[in-house]
């Protein structure tokens, strides 16, 4: 059985060692850096030794260069479990919540994990938990702010020759 190697020409030697500089995700620039290892190195092992990974790995990652090019080393993101939402759900919650919680009747004033989860447990008839509700908060682009008190009654001035005889002491 002859050796794996590299039998591809495109993109050449050169044109990987690029790649693999100008890369910043993490496990697209190690799927470069072994195949400019393999060009330099034409040894499996050797490389998966270098690159802490598996000589399948290596040679699983040569193979497909070979058949596809980058597109067969190419990261791909992993199936995850489909979300509860739809993507139309999604964007008729963010217009709800860039609107005011007691305006859609709630009888509370900002929107947090309970407050989503309730409101979406009414709105689409599906539960999730406070801290799933967070997250979707953050991925909707949209982080916690809690309104500053302002006392009606308080007189400023006697507020801020206050704050000049605390610090004097």
């Amino acid at each position: 059985m002859k050796p794996l190697s590299i039998t591809r020409f495109s993109p050449n030697y050169e044109e990987l060692v690029r790649l693999y500089k100008k890369e910043k995700h993490a496990k697209q620039k190690v799927r470069y850096h072994a195949m400019v290892l393999m060009h330099e190195i034409n040894n499996c092992t050797e490389v998966a030794h270098i690159v802490k990974k598996s000589s399948r790995s290596i040679q699983i990652w040569v193979n497909d260069f070979n058949e596809k090019g980058l597109e067969g080393i190419r990261v791909h993101s992993p199936p995850g479990r489909p979300s509860s939402l739809s993507p139309s759900q999604l964007e008729e919650l963010k217009r709800d919540l860039l609107t005011s919680p007691r305006k859609l009747g709630y009888d509370f004033s900002n929107w947090e994990g309970k407050s989503l989860r309730h409101h979406v447990k009414q709105k689409f008839a599906v539960e999730f938990k406070v801290r799933r509700c967070q997250y979707l908060l953050h991925e909707l682009g949209f982080t916690l702010q809690r309104p500053r008190y302002a006392f009606p009654k308080a007189d400023s001035e006697k507020k801020e020759q206050f704050k000049k005889d605390f610090k004097k002491e």
